[in-house]
């Protein structure tokens, strides 16, 4: 499911869920194309970490869901401890590196393993104006992690983030994100695999005013990469189509792709 089709389904359906257990659903299903039967989607900032009325979407399994809450093992979780220090995915495996685990987390380990969740990608999550959050494929068999693999988790997790926060909030009357016209022709331009050069050519604006664009689209939607941005955009049908896909030959000199 790393690129493709089944990438924009898997997107479009986190996209039409109604309710947290559609999210859920989609989410497992995601998770399961890559590889990892179990997922979990949790808002957390600082201890305790996991506080009333956060954001959490999963299918672990019930057992360890109600042994981890009532060991209040999310206040001693390594894996909250590792993403509040990264800010890309990281395998389970590179914990150990960031902290000297305590018995108590080893004893959350070996809980978890009872449960087939022993080896893991957290995927760190942070949108602007709410609380930190990360996103665990787990299972019980390692798998290769590869960049392709990665970037998808770190894709399929910060839009099911939004989607989640967005079902979330509803009650509260917050609104999805809505690009301006010029922010969605340079994310529909960023889909063509255009440099910010080439858009601005295309578009008749500098190429900085090209960047100013992209970023505010960014923070619209609250992602930090490029290729979130057009994922989101393209499932929320806000990409604009054009035409004019091509460069005028009597531009200067090309700037290296960025």
């Amino acid at each position: 499911m790393y690129v493709g089709p089944r990438l924009r389904d898997a997107l479009s359906r986190l996209n039409r869920a109604s309710s947290i257990g559609a999210l859920r659903d989609g989410l497992a299903d995601a998770a399961r194309q890559t590889g990892f039967p179990y997922v979990a989607l949790v808002q957390h900032g600082g201890l305790p970490r996991l506080a009333e009325g956060a954001l959490v979407v999963t299918n672990y399994p019930e057992n360890f869901v109600r042994s981890y809450i009532d060991n209040h093992y999310f206040v001693i979780d390594p894996v909250y401890e590792v993403s509040q220090q990264l800010d890309r995915p990281f395998g389970w495996e590179e914990i150990a590196g960031f902290v000297e685990l305590t018995e108590h987390q080893l004893a959350l380990f070996k809980e978890a393993r009872r449960y087939g969740i022993t080896h893991g990608v957290t995927v760190p999550l942070d949108i602007p104006s709410d609380s930190r959050a990360s996103c665990t494929f787990a299972g019980p068999e390692s798998i290769e992690i590869t960049p392709s693999l990665m970037a998808t988790l770190q894709i399929v997790a910060g839009f099911a983030f939004k989607a989640g926060l967005y079902l979330h909030h509803a009650m509260h009357g917050r609104n999805d994100a809505r690009l301006t016209r010029r922010e969605a022709e340079c994310t529909a331009l960023i889909a063509l695999g255009k440099t910010d050069w080439e858009i601005g050519q295309i578009l008749g604006i500098a190429q900085t005013t090209v960047r100013y664009f992209i970023t505010r689209a960014k923070q619209r939607y609250g992602v930090f990469r490029r290729s979130e941005l057009v994922a989101r955009a393209i499932v929320d049908a806000q990409v604009i189509p054009d035409s004019q896909d091509k460069v005028p030959e009597s531009a200067g000199d090309k700037p290296e792709r960025e």
